[in-house]
């Protein structure tokens, strides 16, 4: 009697696998294709990402290459060239001489600039910085100091009526603000001083702000007169701004990279740093 109850039970069975297999097969779809879906997307952003990292990587490449080529050849300016096969891809370099500074048009330097010679000192002491510009003429005739400039860094202030020496005593027009840096400018017209060949002029101001900000002595620009030769700009170092590229096979651009630098005999200083302006 069990036997034929059981043989029965397994008759009334038959058919029921299908429909449970089919539940199971729907279920594991709605399971496994969005988890491949999202799979799929992953790893395209990946791709993505990848792709734009090489990119910045190329861009930066050609960053470092015009600098050297800024320090080791001295380019004429502008100066554009091409590098390849930088991460599969291409990068475009164009650098250029900075000839405006917070609205002054400072212009390229002059043929005889290395005649103008100057030297820095700077000193720390209760929150002010003194920095002093040495200024040698080691040209053939006398120089007119006509103006100076000076690019300061971040979280520093100029000292009110703390100009002194033979150039001038007075205040410099202090342009922009000190959470993102200063340029002063002194106008020396109509009274210029002339420093007479092989003769020296100390031009003196000073700085508020936290000890040991570095370059705190900033960058200067003097804006000199030869009798022989006209006006010529000398700098103790030049600003120069660098655009760099990154292009794809088909000569898209992928990113793009501007850099401006101020380069002198002691090394290189990034100003500021912009990846696709």
């Amino acid at each position: 009697m069990l036997g034929r109850l059981l043989s029965r039970l397994a008759k009334n069975e038959r058919g029921q696998v299908l429909p449970i297999m089919l539940a199971m097969l729907a279920l594991g779809s709605l399971i496994i294709i969005p988890s491949l879906d999202y799979a799929s997307t992953n790893l395209t952003a990946v791709k993505i990402a990848e792709k734009k990292a090489k990119a910045v990587y190329t861009a930066e490449a050609g960053v470092a290459d015009a600098i050297w080529q800024i320090r080791y050849t001295s380019p004429t300016m502008p100066y554009t060239y091409q590098i390849d096969d930088i991460n599969g891809m291409s990068v475009r370099v164009a650098v250029e001489g900075v000839t405006t500074i917070a609205g002054q048009e400072i212009g390229p330097t002059g043929v005889h600039g290395g005649w103008l010679k100057i030297e820095k000192t700077v000193s720390y002491a209760s929150g002010v910085y003194t920095i002093t510009l040495t200024m040698t003429n080691n040209g053939d005739g006398n120089m007119r100091i006509d103006e100076v400039l000076v690019v300061i860094p971040s979280n520093l202030q100029y000292l009110e009526g703390s100009t002194s020496g033979q150039l001038t005593t007075q205040d410099p027009e202090v342009i922009g603000t000190p959470d993102l840096g200063i340029t002063i400018f002194w106008s020396l017209q109509p009274d210029y001083y002339i420093i007479n060949k092989n003769d020296s002029a100390v031009h003196t101001y000073q700085l508020t702000g936290l000890p040991d900000i570095p370059g705190a002595e900033g960058h200067s620009v003097v804006k000199a007169t030869r009798e022989d030769v006209g006006t010529v700009w000398d700098a103790d170092s030049r600003p120069y701004s660098i655009t760099a590229q990154a292009r794809d096979a088909a000569d898209a651009i992928l990113t793009t990279l501007k850099v401006g630098i101020w380069a002198g005999v002691s090394g290189v200083e990034i100003s500021c740093w912009q990846l696709n302006p």
